[in-house]
């Protein structure tokens, strides 16, 4: 795995498949099961000290101090790195303007929303203004608004030219912000890649999507009982998304596109399921993903 400067790169994976324990090998917390890695140019074997001052990490038990207050961390933070008193306000000042805390930040810590406090974590995080910052889950458990406002951070951090890793469970997530994406198998790195680039890793198949008329949305019975037909029929993978009313299959490429359509469409009909639109592309991260996890992923 190569990381590079300024990008964000996300690391997704079933639980248990090693995303955490990655990211404590490489913050020096757990030593290596094998292999050696570098940060900053810095061994993490033998140099694990200088490399402590590259990177900031944001874990998934925020580390933050509940019966402080949000400037209370970040000074703790900053007189515990030995910042100037002067270099440090200014960074505090900064960070919470970043995090969207000052109108909070003689607030006890413990009583700022969810949201909040992952800020907070975050802005901790970069008190020392690190080259890398490594990020395990940031967003898990937070409502969509919450979660957007943390996007919106990394997103400024990047282009402040912050290399981030980022582990998460959020397909969508890792889609809008990563440059590239790792997915880690039993403590392996399997694939890598843009989104593009993991989609033409999937072998032999093609994603096509068909939105349904809205009336279907309200015969669900009916509209699963035809899946499972399509399914037993062409021997595919089908799913059907509730909240966009729209059905999700994967088409092998090497199948004449124009005869395989066809067949759909008479078996919708048949099976008077109306739809509106009907297109088709490279799968997406969704589908990659499940097609790692079974192991359908060309070399």
């Amino acid at each position: 795995m190569n990381i590079f400067p300024g990008e964000l790169y996300a690391l997704l994976g079933d639980n248990g498949a090693g995303k955490t324990t990655t990211i404590s090998m490489l913050t020096t917390l757990l030593p290596p099961s094998s292999g050696e890695f570098f940060i900053c140019g810095f061994n993490g074997l033998t140099e694990a000290e200088k490399i402590k001052g590259c990177f900031g990490v944001v874990s998934q038990d925020l580390a933050v101090y509940n019966e402080l207050t949000p400037y209370e961390n970040l000074k703790f933070l900053s007189d515990l790195y030995g910042l100037p008193k002067k270099v440090g306000e200014e960074r505090i000042e900064k960070l919470l303007r970043r995090a969207g805390l000052v109108d909070r930040l003689n607030d006890r810590t413990e009583n700022l929303s969810g949201g909040m406090m992952r800020r907070l974590a975050i802005a901790c995080a970069m008190i020392n203004e690190p080259k890398v910052l490594f990020m395990d889950e940031p967003t898990v458990g937070l409502d969509p608004a919450a979660r957007r406002l943390i996007w919106a951070t990394l997103k400024e951090l990047k282009s402040a030219g912050v290399t981030i890793l980022l582990t998460t469970h959020y397909l969508e997530e890792a889609e809008l912000l990563a440059d590239r994406i790792g997915i880690i198998r039993d403590g392996r790195l399997t694939i890598e890649g843009t989104v593009p680039e993991l989609a033409k890793r999937i072998r032999g198949m093609r994603g096509i999507s068909i939105r349904l008329v809205q009336e279907c949305a309200v015969d669900s019975d009916r509209i699963a009982t035809a899946i499972d037909l399509l399914k037993s029929k062409f021997d595919l993978e089908i799913r059907l998304d509730t909240l966009r009313n729209t059905i999700y299959l994967t088409q092998p490429t090497q199948d004449n596109d124009e005869h395989y359509h066809k067949e759909v469409f008479a078996f919708l009909y048949q099976e008077n399921i109306p739809f509106l639109r009907f297109a088709t592309g490279e799968p997406n991260l969704e589908e990659v993903f499940l097609a790692v996890s079974k192991d359908e992923v060309a070399n």
